[in-house]
C-alpha cells in the first residue's frame, strides 16, 4: 500500500523523535568540548552548557506542542530537521571562530554567550520534533502518542549521549561527530514526506563538515582527540610547546638546547633539597619537562609520575623525550588512594584546563598524600594565580594547614605560586638552608624558591572540603581577575 505523500509512514515520526533526541544530546557534548579551548572544563562552563540547552529545550517544546496538530506540523518538521542539521555541519567550521569573540567577556558571561551561540539554535529545534510528532499521531487517533513519542526521543537522547562520550569524541573526534550528528538529522529529514532534496543537501554539508577535521590541527606539529584531553603541540627551531585543552595556557615547554624554559617548573629541582630524601612523585606529568628536571638535578633520584591521560604519556615520550621517569596512568586521586610506596616529595601540578580539579584540593585529599610521606617529606604544589594571589593562595594553603603542621608559599614567577607543605614542623629558617645546600644543578632552582619563601597566611581563610569547595570559581577569578 502507497503512503499518501501529505503523510508520513508509521515509523517516519519515532524514527524522527529518536534521531531529534540522539542529535541534541551529541551537539550538547560535543559544544562542551568545542568550548574548551576558551573556557576550560569548569563547572560553571557545563552548567552553562547545560542551563542554555534546557532554557533553549523548553522554548522548543512549547513551539513545537503549538503547531503539532495543526496543517503546517509537517512542514515545520521538515524545517527545524533541516536547520539542526545544517547548523550541526556548519559548527566545526564557523564555532570556533565564533567562540573567540566571547572569549574576552567574563568568564561565566563569556561561556553563557558562548554556549547559546553555539547550542541555542539547534536545542530550540530539535526540541520542537517530539511535540510535533506527539501530536501528528494523536491527531491520528493514537491517544497514547506522547508518551511513546517522548520516550523513544529520550532513548535516542540516550544513545546519543554514549555515542558522543564515548566513540565520537575519542575516535573519530569532534568535528566527524558533528558531521554523524548531521547525517543523522538529515537522514530523519528524509522520512519527512517531501524532505527527501532538503536531506540530500543537509547530508552534503555533512560529508563537508569532515574537512573541519584536517583544519583542527593546522599550523601544529601534533594535534590529538582523546577522552579526556585535546592536545596539540607546537614546535620551532627553538623549542617545543604542549598545549591541553586551552591554547593560550602552556602546559609544558621543552627548549631544544636544553636550556631553562623561564617557566614555573625549572623550579622543581629545589623540591627534593626540603626533603630527607629524593624519592619523588609527580601528580601530573603533562610533557614530562617538570620530572625530567628533577632526575637530572638529582640523578639517583627516584621519579615516579601520574599522569591520567596515556595519549599525553605518549605524546610527552615523542615529542619531549620523556625518560629515566617511571609513569602511572591512573587519576592522581585514585593512585594516591592506591599507592603501597612511601615518598620524601611529592609534586602537585594538576589542571584541568584553566582550573584545579576540585578533588585533588580538599582536606581529605591533602590527608592522603601526608600519609604518603615518609619523615621529612614535603608537599610541593603548584598554583597558578596570575591575576588574584589572595582569592586561591590562602583557601589552599589554610586546606594544606588542616593536614599538615607547617605551610609555606613561594612566588616563582610568571603568575605561578608554590605551596610547600612539611610533614613535620619547620621553620623559614630550616628550609632556607636546605635550599642553600642544593646542589650545583639545582641551585638556580633552589635560589628562585627561596627568594621570596614566607609562612602561608591562612588566618580566617576557609578550608576547601570534598564536600564544599568553590575551588571553579576561585580559579577562574585568579586566572582573569573579578
Amino acid at each position: 500500500m502507497t503512503v499518501p505523500a501529505s503523510r508520513p509512514a508509521p515509523y517516519a515520526l519515532p524514527l524522527a523523535a529518536f534521531a531529534g533526541g540522539w542529535a541534541l544530546m551529541m551537539l550538547e557534548i560535543l559544544g562542551g568540548r568545542l568550548m574548551a579551548p576558551q573556557y576550560g572544563y569548569s563547572v560553571y562552563q557545563w552548567g552553562a552548557v547545560i542551563g542554555v540547552v534546557l532554557g533553549f529545550m523548553a522554548a522548543g517544546y512549547w513551539k513545537g506542542g503549538s503547531v503539532g496538530d495543526g496543517p503546517d506540523a509537517i512542514p515545520v518538521l521538515r524545517g527545524v530537521l533541516l536547520v539542526a542539521a545544517a547548523w550541526a555541519a556548519l559548527t566545526p567550521w564557523l564555532g570556533p571562530a565564533a567562540l573567540e569573540r566571547t572569549a574576552p567577556a567574563d568568564p561565566q558571561v563569556g561561556s553563557l554567550a558562548g554556549a547559546a551561540l553555539l547550542l541555542g539554535v539547534p536545542s530550540f529545534a530539535l526540541a520542537m520534533v517530539s511535540p510535533i510528532c506527539a501530536g501528528r499521531i494523536a491527531a491520528a487517533g493514537r491517544a497514547s502518542a506522547a508518551g511513546r513519542i517522548y520516550a523513544v526521543g529520550t532513548l535516542g537522547s540516550i544513545g546519543g549521549t554514549f555515542f558522543a562520550a564515548f566513540f565520537a569524541i575519542p575516535t573519530i573526534g569532534v568535528s566527524a561527530g558533528y558531521a554523524v550528528a548531521a547525517a543523522v538529522l538529515a537522514a530523519a529529514c528524509a522520512l519527512v514526506p517531501g524532505g527527501r532534496t532538503y536531506a540530500a543537501g543537509a547530508l552534503v554539508l555533512a560529508l563537508g563538515a569532515l574537512g573541519a577535521v584536517h583544519n583542527e590541527g593546522r599550523g601544529f606539529a601534533l594535534y590529538r582527540e582523546t577522552p579526556h584531553n585535546t592536545i596539540w603541540v607546537r614546535e620551532t627551531a627553538e623549542e617545543v610547546r604542549l598545549h591541553l585543552n586551552l591554547l593560550w595556557a602552556t602546559q609544558s615547554r621543552l627548549r631544544k638546547d636544553g636550556g631553562p624554559t623561564g617557566l614555573y617548573y625549572d623550579v622543581f629541582p629545589a623540591g627534593p633539597a626540603l626533603a630527607d630524601g629524593a624519592r619523588t612523585l609527580v601528580l601530573g606529568v603533562a610533557g614530562g619537562v617538570g620530572p625530567m628536571n628533577i632526575r637530572r638535578a638529582w640523578p639517583e633520584s627516584d621519579v615516579l609520575g601520574v599522569e591520567l591521560d596515556p595519549a599525553v604519556v605518549a605524546v610527552a615520550r615523542e615529542k619531549f623525550g620523556l625518560r629515566g621517569v617511571r609513569v602511572a596512568v591512573s587519576d592522581a586521586r585514585r593512585f594516591v588512594a592506591a599507592d603501597p610506596e612511601k615518598h620524601d616529595l611529592i609534586v602537585v601540578d594538576l589542571y584541568n584546563g584553566a582550573t584545579i580539579p576540585f578533588f585533588t584540593a580538599t582536606r581529605e585529599f591533602f590527608a592522603l598524600l601526608e600519609r604518603k610521606l615518609d619523615r621529612g617529606g614535603v608537599v610541593m604544589m603548584n598554583v597558578a594565580s596570575p591575576a588574584d594571589h589572595d582569592i586561591l593562595i590562602g583557601p589552599l594553603a589554610a586546606t594544606l594547614k588542616a593536614a599538615f603542621p607547617s605551610v609555606f608559599v613561594s612566588d616563582v614567577g610568571g603568575g605561578n605560586y608554590f605551596l610547600i607543605a612539611t610533614r613535620e614542623e619547620r621553620t623559614t629558617a630550616e628550609l632556607l638552608a636546605r635550599l642553600d645546600r642544593a646542589p650545583p644543578a639545582a641551585q638556580d632552582a633552589a635560589r628562585r624558591l627561596a627568594w621570596s619563601l614566607a609562612p602561608a597566611d591562612t588566618a580566617g581563610q576557609p578550608v576547601l572540603t570534598d564536600d564544599k569547595s568553590d575551588i571553579d570559581l576561585r580559579s577562574i577569578i585568579a586566572l582573569y581577575g573579578e
